[in-house]
């Protein structure tokens, strides 16, 4: 549901940039303002998809927080759950998923490996002589991919210590690659916290404020532009 809901995000900030109409980050939290926003500024036609675009994924957000209401009456995970809270990014959607589908976190002797199984692993590619990475490795786990990634667009959007990291990789590789790369961080981050059973330490090694469970993390919006 949350892919979908992106999807849906990306058609509307596309329609809108279509007429020089730029949504940001914070309007989509909420959707009626976006609505009455747009509506003067876009042709009738246009304006009517986006009204339509709005309410599915109004609808969406509805059923989005009705499973997050039955997970939280979950307790398999409870003490994991609130320790992974702590990974930027991550919501509880995200935290729950990536538990259910780790399942032993010992049956990954290293983090390389655990990244690895979670589809995070840049491929090398060879082009002009050059050396580069590509993002997109089929190999894995495509749900924990999925969680992950969720969680590095919420962290780079919202941590300024992830951000300046992705930018960096961004400059360098492009946005696939580094989105990819925030998440094969988290990653690794959560591989060390479930195998020694300790705490968040940080984004490479760099402390980051601890996001409350009501913060709009990997169960938040998408910037579809991101």
């Amino acid at each position: 549901m949350i892919q979908w809901r992106g999807k849906l995000q990306s058609t509307l900030w596309n329609q809108a940039i279509k007429y020089n109409v730029k949504i940001s980050g914070t309007q989509w939290r909420q959707l009626k303002k976006l609505q009455d926003w747009l509506q003067p500024q876009l042709p009738p036609a246009a304006s009517l998809q986006a009204e339509l675009l709005i309410a599915q994924i109004s609808q969406l957000q509805r059923q989005i927080h009705r499973i997050e209401q039955e997970i939280e009456q979950q307790t398999t995970f409870n003490q994991q759950v609130e320790r992974l809270l702590e990974v930027p990014g991550l919501g509880l959607v995200g935290a729950w998923t990536i538990l259910a589908e780790i399942g032993d976190i010992h049956r990954f002797p290293s983090a390389k490996q655990f990244v690895s199984y979670c589809r995070l692993v840049p491929r090398a590619k060879d082009s002009g002589g050059n050396h580069r990475h590509k993002s997109g490795n089929k190999d894995g786990n495509k749900y924990l991919r999925a969680a992950f990634g969720q969680a590095a667009v919420s962290a780079y959007t919202h941590y300024k210590v992830v951000k300046k990291f992705y930018r960096k990789i961004t400059r360098r590789s492009g946005k696939p690659v580094a989105r990819a790369v925030v998440g094969k961080e988290l990653a690794k981050g959560v591989w060390h916290m479930l195998t020694k059973d300790e705490e968040y330490k940080g984004f490479k090694g760099q402390p980051v404020r601890v996001a409350s469970q009501t913060f709009p993390t990997a169960v938040g919006t998408i910037n579809p532009n991101a």
